[in-house]
Order: C-alpha cells, then structure tokens, then sequence
C-alpha cells in the first residue's frame, strides 16, 4: 500500500473516530444503536481507547462487555452489565462498548442454531429489549459480520444511528482488500467520504430485486439509497428511492416502513420549497403513526408540519403544531425532543416580530441542548437567539451569537447549518452598516447553498445580496440579484418573496 493510501485511511480514520464521538455525545443519556466496523484488533483497541477517554473528559462514562460467544445476545451481556454498573441505571451519560463478535467469524451459518444466527437473531429485537436503557451502545464487528447484518437482521440494521468504519487498507489473508466496495456497513447517512456506497447499495439491490422483490431488506435498501443519494445532494434521485421504499412499505403494509418512507419524501419536498407538497405527505405520516401508538413518531410529524406552515408563513397554525410536539416530549419524558420544538416556537414568533418571546423560548432549548449534549440543537439554539436579539436591535450581540453558531456547525461538517448562520452574520452586518461585510457573508451562504441544492438559501442570499448592494450604491449588481431571487421564489410560490422582490426592482427603476 502507497504512502498516499495509508494517509488518506488515516483521514478517514480520524473523521469516522470525530463523527462517533460526536454522536455517543448527543446520545449518552438516549438510547443509541451505533455500529463500528473494524478487522485490525490493534486499530480496534487504539480507536476504542480514544474516543473513551475523550468521552471520560466529556464527563461521559465509558464501559466495555464481551458477547459470549455461545449465547451471543447483545441485550443479554448488556443487561448483565446493568445489573453490574449502578451508573448505567442511574441515567447518568454513558456509552457500552460491545466487543467479541469477531469470535464468531468461524462458525458456519446454516447449521441448525449456530450461534451466528443466534447472533443476528437477537439483533431483531434488541433494539425494542433496550428502550428502557439510557445510554448509547457501540456494536463492534468485523467487516465479515457486518456484510450479513443487514441480511439477518434488517430490522436492526434500520434502526442504526450510525455505521462508522475503520481500517487501514492492508490485505487480509484471503486476497480480500480491508474494505469491499459493496459493504452494506458503509455510514451513508453521516459520511460523504465513503463514494462508492451508491455503487454498492445499487448491487445488493438488483441482486436481491432478482431472487426477491418483496423482501424487507429491499426497504431498508431504498431508504438507505435515499440517503446515500442526499449526501451527493443528488434529491431527485434520491426522492424516487424513498417512493420506492414507499410503495413497497405499503404493499407489505408495514406501517413502520410506510412512516419513514413518508418522512424521508415529505422532508425532500420541503427542503425544495415544495411545503404544500410535503404537508400532504407529513399529514399521511401522522396518521401512520397515531395508530401505531408511536409518541416519538407523532411529535416528530407533527413538527415537520409546523416547519411545512412555517414556510408557507402560515404562523398560527404552525404553532399549534409546535405545540401538540413539546406537549408530547414533556408527556413522554424526552427531554431532548423538548428542545426542537421550543426552538421552532422561538423561532416562529421571532417571524411574528415578538422577540422577547422567542428569546424565552430559545433560551429554554437552549439550556436542555446543553444539558443533554446535543451540539446540533445548541448551535441552532443559538442561531435562533441571534436573530431574535437583531429584532430587538442589538445587532453586535446577535453577530456574537451567530459567530457561535458557525464555529459550533463548522465543529459537527453541518453545511447547511453553516450556510444559514453566514446569512444570519450578513444581515446583523447589514444592520451595524457593514455593507461589504455584510456582502461577503451572503456570498458564503449562496456558495454553500448551491453547493447542497438549498433553494430558500440560495433565493434568500441573493435576495438579501440585492439589498445590501443597494446600499453600496451596486444598483446593476443589485438587480441581477434580485431578479435571480425573484425566480427562486416564484419556482417555490412563495408569493409574499415575490412581491418584495417586485417592490425592490421597482424602487431601482425609480
């Protein structure tokens, strides 16, 4: 292997160890199923050592259970360890270290009971076992058992937070190189490193399409072909898996399936300014849900609704619905469900020019975001608490507070929410008269939005790069802008956008 090879699986090395402790983290007081791929013992060990003693400066407890390698149940070793460790019961935060399951690399499948299908198995219910349990859980597994996890237990592989792979790239025994370019194992969802997972999705898919176009599998397939493709930024080849996925989930009337899918869909039509749309499949969802007694599941469509209103600025209704999800989190005790929407009703009644109001609102997701670890929510937090104090004027604290925000985004590789706080930093500029500041923060989000096909982001960037270059007396450059923001805004019929553009190129013309 190259020098140039082994450099570049350092970096990947490194960015998979971040992203796992980023996400044991937001998830150390939640159950969280979390998959680590890995054939070198000694990278295995090294990497394990990291992110504990990382964790353990976090204030994260970190412990380890070996699977028995003759009654292989994960919920059971994890279980005997509850029992063990008075802190695991406490809901302190925490993360499981799951290891051995290489042991039973040299046990044939197919033979009756072997303890690899015992294995996979109890994989198929251990996630519904675990909810009890507050605290994420890392499975290890060599690249030999996580090829036929998704196979065996495609439940379980549904319900992974997260597959974060290690290796060096050194050749094994058998020929085989330390990563298969059609390893199911492959974290599409959380890493864009990985560019043939597409590749390897489409095979496993034609291969089990052949000899079983029905399978459950083939939904979780779909879906993950889905996410592979939004982590291209590739949304309409995206949208057709998830409405595969779709109407499969509804001639096998899985009702779970059809709840993701419905999500997955209404989620890409949203982020494409298409909200009457995904209202449509957000309402479908909610009612999925509500019959299956999902609370989890309500709160989260009933939040995706009041963010569809939002768009539409329909403010009321959306928060009603903001407000039918925290009531469901505070039922159900999910503190960190309580964050979201709290921060979504800030943010709606900083939309409605009550500031004050949103300020309490944020500020109240702000304290649980920080006290449940979860970077994501408190950037967001943050943002929020930025523009609110910019309705209130104080335009160099809102700078600072969305100056916290970027650092926080750039920190977790979350571009969209990168893009949103430089629009946030130019418009604060642009109210302290910092026009050419102001400017070159909108240029960064219309680049970043571009890049990750965010529409809204795009339009609102050049709407407000028209404004600002007015300022600096750009009327040509302010024009091309605004008339490019105009477009955006007609494509996504968002009318109100429209005529504002209208009135800004009328106010040149004059």
């Amino acid at each position: 292997m190259s020098e140039q090879d082994a450099q570049s699986w350092e970096r990947q090395n490194r960015v998979a160890l971040r992203r796992l402790i980023l996400t044991v983290e937001a998830n150390s007081q939640s159950l969280e199923l979390l998959i680590a791929v890995c054939d070198d013992r000694n990278l295995q060990a090294k990497v394990i050592e990291q992110y504990e003693a990382e964790l353990r400066e976090k204030g994260i407890a970190p412990f380890r259970v070996r699977l028995n390698p003759k009654e292989p149940s994960m919920r059971r070793s994890v279980t005997e360890l509850m029992a063990q460790e008075p802190r695991l019961r406490s809901g302190e935060p925490a993360v499981v270290t799951v290891l051995n399951a290489e042991a039973l690399l040299g046990v044939t499948l197919g033979e009756e009971k072997s303890e690899q299908e015992r294995f996979f198995f109890s994989l198929q219910w251990t996630r519904e076992a675990l909810l009890r349990f507050e605290f994420a859980v890392v499975l290890w597994v060599p690249e030999g058992i996580a090829k036929r996890i998704g196979q065996r237990a495609p439940d379980f592989w549904s319900w992974r937070g997260g597959v974060f792979e290690f290796g060096t790239g050194d050749r094994h025994e058998n020929g085989e190189s330390g990563r298969s370019s059609n390893v199911v194992a492959v974290d599409v969802r959380k890493s864009r490193q990985a560019g043939n997972s597409v590749e390897g999705l489409l095979t496993q898919v034609r291969e089990l399409e052949k000899t079983s176009s029905e399978s459950a599998l083939l939904m979780t397939l779909y879906n993950d072909l889905g996410e592979a493709h939004e982590e291209r930024y590739a949304y309409s080849e995206a949208l057709v898996w998830y409405e595969k996925a779709l109407a499969l989930a509804e001639k096998k009337e899985s009702l779970e399936g059809q709840a993701r899918a419905l999500r997955k869909v209404g989620d890409i039509l949203q982020f494409n300014g298409r909200s009457a749309d995904a209202i449509q499949y957000y309402e479908r969802g909610l009612e999925v849900v509500r019959g299956i007694d999902d609370c989890r599941g309500e709160a989260a469509f009933l939040g995706n609704l009041g963010n569809a209103y939002h768009f539409l600025n329909q403010y009321q209704q959306a928060i009603n619905f903001y407000q039918q999800a925290l009531e469901i989190a505070q039922k159900i005790g999910d503190r960190q469900g309580e964050a979201k929407p709290l921060g979504n009703l800030g943010n709606t009644y900083d939309s409605l020019n009550q500031s004050q109001k949103a300020i309490n609102f944020h500020h109240q997701a702000l304290e649980i975001a920080q006290e449940v670890r979860d970077r994501a929510r408190e950037a967001t937090s943050l943002s929020g608490l930025g523009n609110a104090y910019n309705g209130l004027t104080q335009y160099q604290k809102a700078a600072d507070l969305h100056q916290q925000a970027l650092d926080v985004f750039r920190e977790l590789s979350n571009r969209q929410g990168e893009a949103a706080s430089f629009g946030n930093l130019g418009s604060a500029y642009y109210s302290l008269g910092q026009y050419q500041r102001a400017i070159d923060f909108h240029r960064h989000q219309l680049e970043i939005s571009r890049e990750i096909g965010d529409r809204r982001g795009e339009a609102n960037s050049q709407f407000n790069n028209g404004l600002t270059s007015v300022k600096l007396e750009q009327n040509e450059a302010a024009r091309t802008a605004l008339q490019e923001a105009r477009q955006l805004y007609a494509e996504m019929e968002l009318s109100d956008m429209v005529k504002r553009c209208d009135q800004e190129l009328q106010s040149l013309d004059e």
